[in-house]
């Protein structure tokens, strides 16, 4: 019997993280394969298009998987999280998460996408993985033998089990007729790199206005400027103004938004802006067939929590592979033991990345409740390590039983 092959359609960040840790956990026992348009060479300039310019906060327990993997160049290139000030503005509650009264080295840590793909695909290139980039594929077609997929050269190719890897708005599931659940939030995120007059000491802010929230996330100085990653959501128009005013004038309406907590905002690098929806697809599963990444969920960035959930899927998905190509078995029943094990943390991360913003954009009663529950985090100290878990993505699946 010849050795079973997988593959991963899509090389953005949740791909080339799939593809390396497969060829870690069994690329002995079988052929990994990667397809993707983009040229994943390292010898010019990365044209993936999930590597621009925004960047990720990945969580403690991320950076120890990555570890665990080896792609130190991550863990070393991350700006530290020591605390995370989350605030409503105009209002009076307000908490400091850290790292020091959980006991950690640090909450997290904030990573350029171009150097966080740039890593993975510089990992995945000293692997075993066979890489088929660029290329195009026409079509896929799923059999009780295996799915069949076409490139445009004319080529096909029978994997035993693919894995579709191929982002937000994936059309790979929808050719496949796979359902999902889409809210539109009706706003735009805006991001870019800032620079301030006083360093940020490794703090991140989460600021919720009754636009919509605003994060600032720590970077690692650069050029003898202190920056930050900004993530400014709102509606579509007001984004959009943002995103074509001069730089004095955004750096003056980001002043008057986000006040003087890093001193003067002295420059902005180039904006760009992203519309903002929840996508969730129903049906992650089928016999010979995974969704991961943004292909399986698109979560509103507020928490930072959508590649780490990318992440702890991708950690259990190799697991459940793993227990498939000893029995050489990638049937729905043996597949769906991913989504089973996986179903109440996404559930209950998709959730809470839906309800916050909705949350701190109350009025009445229930900004009052939440603002005296901001206010309590500082001095209910289970409460706090519990929400600063939460927040940091650091709850093991096992806690949300």
């Amino acid at each position: 019997m010849s050795a079973p092959t997988i593959g991963i359609i899509g090389a953005g960040m949740s791909g080339l993280l799939t593809a390396g840790a497969c060829d870690q956990a069994f690329g002995g026992e079988c052929q990994i394969m990667l397809f993707d348009q983009a040229d994943l060479q390292l010898n010019r300039p990365m044209s993936q298009p999930s590597f621009d310019d925004r960047s990720t906060a990945l969580s403690y327990p991320t950076l120890e998987y990555f570890r665990e993997l080896g792609v130190t160049e991550i863990v070393q290139s991350v700006c530290p999280i020591d605390t995370i000030h989350v605030s409503n503005k105009g209002r009076l509650g307000s908490a400091v998460l850290s790292a020091a009264a959980m006991d950690w080295s640090m909450l997290g840590g904030v990573v350029e996408n171009r150097v966080l793909g740039s890593a993975l695909a510089a990992w995945v290139n000293r692997s075993g993985v066979v890489i088929k980039a660029p290329t195009n594929i026409d079509a896929l077609a799923m059999q009780d033998s295996g799915a069949m997929i076409t490139l445009a050269s004319g080529e096909q190719i029978r994997l035993d089990c693919v894995v579709i890897a191929d982002g937000e708005g994936s059309g790979l599931a929808a050719k496949l007729g796979i359902s999902r659940r889409i809210k539109e939030y009706a706003a735009h995120a805006l991001v870019a790199n800032i620079a301030t007059a006083k360093q940020h000491n490794g703090q991140a802010f989460e600021r919720f206005t009754p636009e919509g929230p605003m994060a600032l996330l720590p970077l690692s100085d650069l050029n003898n400027q202190h920056r930050s990653a900004l993530v400014w959501t709102d509606s579509s128009a007001r984004i959009s103004a943002l995103l074509q005013s001069s730089k004095p004038d955004f750096c003056a309406a980001l002043q008057a938004h986000f006040g003087y907590r890093l001193g003067r905002i002295t420059d902005v690098g180039q904006r760009s802006i992203y519309p903002l929806a929840l996508r969730h697809s129903i049906e992650q599963i089928r016999s010979r067939m995974v969704l991961i990444g943004n292909a399986a969920h698109t979560l509103h960035p507020v928490a930072g929590q959508g590649f780490n959930l990318s992440v702890r899927d991708t950690r259990r998905l190799v697991e459940v592979l793993s227990g498939c190509i000893r029995t050489n078995d990638f049937s729905a029943k043996q597949l769906g033991m991913y989504s089973r094990q996986r179903a109440i943390d996404q559930a209950r991360t998709v959730g809470a990345s839906d309800m916050l913003p909705s949350l701190f954009q109350q009025t009445g009663v229930t900004a009052l409740a939440r603002d005296a529950l901001l206010g309590a985090l500082d001095v209910i100290p289970a409460a706090k390590r519990r929400f600063t878990q939460i927040a940091a993505g650091a709850l093991a699946e096992s806690d949300y039983v």
